[in-house]
């Protein structure tokens, strides 16, 4: 389990204020607090990430990790990285480290966006692509590995954990009352109908889903698998 958050849109985030919320993502990822800062035009784009070490221990597996002018953090296992990796290199590709998460990345320099179609595991990642100035995140098939949103006036913020996006903004998320009566009423059966939350305005990424952000801070979701 490790833990990832980001920002895109055009507020200053202090220093102050992401090395406080990486402290709140500790508990999802003792071994490794990093973060990574790009900028570009009027936008800002920060990527967090808190580590726990599972596969290559060394720190050149720690993330925010970097790749040809892309930045991942990403949270979850690739179950058959082995097998993609050796499919890399036969296409050439050079490898670094032997973590999954270096094989992410290259499948997403060789298949872009279609690279989850290749994946066996659990994951929610984002991928700053500063090559073509977009956010790519994504969520395993099944929705194993969280991921939450939530979207103002200054921009799109997401993380592993709600906790983690109320602390980026820097205010107090109201409460979506509406879900806990019905909660509260219903019990379990009312739960993952859509995909609110117990705060308001903040959202799952659904399943087997990829979101696209762009420069201009337009998002594009999409289903990448239905079961069938």
């Amino acid at each position: 389990m490790c833990g990832i958050a980001g920002y895109i849109g055009n507020k200053t985030i202090s220093l102050k204020k992401i090395k406080s919320t990486l402290d709140l993502m500790r508990n999802r990822g003792p071994n490794k607090q990093k973060y990574l800062i790009y900028k570009f035009k009027n936008i800002n784009i920060v990527l967090l990430h808190t580590r726990l070490s599972i596969i290559d221990l060394d720190d050149r597996s720690v993330q925010p990790f970097v790749d040809n002018n892309c930045c991942l953090i990403f949270n979850g296992e690739i179950y058959n990285y082995i097998e993609l990796r050796n499919k890399l290199k036969r296409k050439n590709y050079k490898f670094k480290t032997t973590s999954d998460t270096e094989v992410l990345i290259k499948m997403y320099h060789e298949y872009g966006q279609q690279c989850v179609n290749y994946f066996e595991g659990m994951w929610s990642f984002a991928i700053w692509d500063n090559n073509k100035k977009q956010l790519f995140l994504s969520r395993d098939r099944f929705g194993e590995k969280p991921l939450v949103h939530f979207s103002n006036s200054s921009g799109f913020y997401f993380a592993s954990e709600t906790k983690f996006i109320n602390s980026l903004i820097n205010t107090s998320l109201e409460l979506n009352f509406n879900l806990i009566n019905k909660y509260l009423f219903c019990g379990y059966r009312i739960l993952h109908k859509n995909n609110e939350t117990y705060y308001s305005n903040v959202y799952s990424l659904p399943h087997s889903s990829n979101l696209i952000i762009d420069e201009n801070l337009n998002k594009n979701y999409y289903n990448y698998w239905v079961p069938k």
